[in-house]
Order: C-alpha cells, then sequence, then structure tokens
C-alpha cells in the first residue's frame, strides 16, 4: 500500500513538472517558421532555400551535458546517411554556445548541420523553449541552472523541449515528436520507414 502511494505521488509530481511547459507546440498541418543561422561549418542555412530540393528533419538538443542528448544525436549520426539519402537535410537546434557546438561535433563526429539558437529564436518560434525555473525543474534546479550556465550564453536560463519535426517541400509539418519528459526521444531508425 506505501508503495502504490508513493508511486502515484511520483507520477503526479512529474505531471505537474510537465504541465508547466507549453503544450502549445507547432502541430502537422500547420506551417513551419523560416530557419536561418551559421552551422557549425559556417555553412548559411535557410530553410526557404533548402526546402526547395528537400526536406528538412528539425531536431531541437538541450547540450552535450545531457546524456539523452548525447545518445540522441549518436543515433542520429548513425542513422544520417540514411536519411540523407531519403532527400532529408538534417538541422539540429540548440541554445549552447558555438564552442560548445564544436566539442558536441568532435565528439560525435557530427556530419550534420548544428545550428547556435541566437536570442533563442529558432526555439520560440517553433514553441519548444521553456525557461529553467522552480516550476519546470524543481528536483535539481541549482545543478541544472550551473550547467546551463557554463553550456549556454550568459543570463540564458532557457532550454528546448527535446522535440523533432520533419518538414515538407511545401513548408509544412509533417511530423512531430513533441514529448516534455526529456528521456522520450524521436527514433530515427522509425523516422526512416516514414521518409
Amino acid at each position: 500500500m506505501k508503495n502504490s502511494l508513493l508511486a502515484v505521488l511520483l507520477i503526479l509530481s512529474i505531471n505537474t513538472v510537465f504541465s508547466q511547459i507549453n503544450n502549445e507546440h507547432l502541430k502537422i498541418g500547420e506551417s513551419a517558421p523560416q530557419i536561418i543561422g551559421v552551422d557549425q561549418f559556417n555553412k548559411s542555412i535557410n530553410s526557404d532555400i533548402i526546402l526547395k530540393k528537400k526536406k528538412i528533419l528539425l531536431v531541437f538538443y538541450r547540450g552535450n551535458w545531457c546524456p539523452y542528448c548525447k545518445k540522441h544525436l549518436a543515433s542520429l549520426q548513425d542513422n544520417l546517411k540514411e536519411i540523407t539519402e531519403k532527400g532529408v537535410y538534417v538541422i539540429v537546434v540548440t541554445p549552447e554556445k558555438v564552442e560548445k557546438i564544436q566539442e558536441t561535433t568532435k565528439k560525435l563526429n557530427a556530419n550534420f548541420s548544428i545550428l547556435h539558437d541566437v536570442d533563442n529564436r529558432i526555439m520560440n518560434t517553433y514553441k519548444v523553449a521553456f525557461e529553467v525555473n522552480k516550476q519546470n525543474v524543481p528536483n535539481y534546479l541549482d545543478a541544472t541552472l550551473k550547467v546551463i550556465n557554463e553550456y549556454n550564453e550568459s543570463q540564458n536560463n532557457v532550454l528546448p523541449v527535446p522535440a523533432t519535426y520533419v518538414i515538407n517541400t511545401s513548408k509544412k509539418i509533417e511530423y512531430v515528436h513533441y514529448n516534455p519528459d526529456y528521456k522520450q526521444r524521436s527514433n530515427f531508425k522509425e523516422l526512416l520507414t516514414y521518409f
């Protein structure tokens, strides 16, 4: 009985945390906001130009300090060849500083474009950004803020929900994986069957 009550309380507290994060994310069929930036290879990225010829797989990640993000991006790199052979361009977006993106690229031997999200513009337009505060991160707030202050630009306590979108050549969203639980990620092997 005691264990059942504890499990119920834990589930309720997790749901409360997730309910603080905006669930009004972009949905399938909505227009995809334009993505503009410069990736870690100094390549200019403009989604409007890319979408003239290819679909876009858009992935948001929190930082290379996050073991779930590293595992997710490693899976992306492992499946990159097959994804790009299907006519898909991969863009990964993060609030990490440019030098931290370089570390991520080197650690993963990443060949996909990673954009530093200046002023959280892309995360905000895709409605995946949330402020790290006591409501959203009640258990490890101080530790999380310490890491974020090291990895993000100064005074930027914002992280993305680790969402994944597929944008078609008509600039419409045709696939969404959005889950405020940072442990739940899209599966790139499954996405291969989708393309």
